[in-house]
């Protein structure tokens, strides 16, 4: 997506003290528990002077998830089926909302951005779902409920 292999996440720390890298752990607990910048994962292109994140992955508990409805979708979006609901927009961003019924949650609603003056010319929104499940895959495995979310080892396009 960002035409490079190396990548890098913001530097230092919170104002709690900890890391501002992302960990699947703190995630868990701030979907959990409450949402805290933790919840967040940003990653840049190593070479990047823009401030301008390649991708921004985050995570928030939901009571509800929406209805897959084609016929309600913007131009430009693709529906997939993944969770409960998942669509890209155009090659901006995705979303993903899975089932999770553990500790007080019932969905998690997973979104990436991206920022389109940072990935390369050939990313689609294809690439973006596959990142976002893959990281949705691994969050669900760290809250206990793969079972449920429906998320595929693979998504086709």
């Amino acid at each position: 997506m960002g035409a490079t292999d190396k990548f890098k996440e913001l530097p230092g720390t919170n104002g709690a003290g900890e890391p501002n890298r992302f960990s699947l752990k703190r995630a868990a607990t701030g979907v959990t528990e409450g949402p805290a910048e933790q919840d967040k994962c940003t990653v840049f292109t190593s070479t990047d002077e823009s401030d301008h994140p390649l991708i921004e992955v985050s995570f928030t508990a939901e009571q509800h998830a929406p209805t897959p409805d084609a016929s309600a979708e913007p131009a430009g979006s693709v529906l997939y089926p993944i969770g409960v609901y998942a669509k890209t927009n155009s090659k901006n961003s995705a979303t993903i909302y899975f089932r999770c019924p553990t500790r007080g949650i019932t969905y998690v609603n997973a979104s990436l951005y991206s920022a389109p003056d940072q990935t390369s010319p050939k990313t689609t929104g294809h690439d973006l779902m596959v990142v976002l499940n893959s990281v949705s895959r691994a969050l669900a495995r760290q809250l206990g409920c793969t079972s449920q979310a429906g998320l595929p080892a693979r998504v086709t396009p």
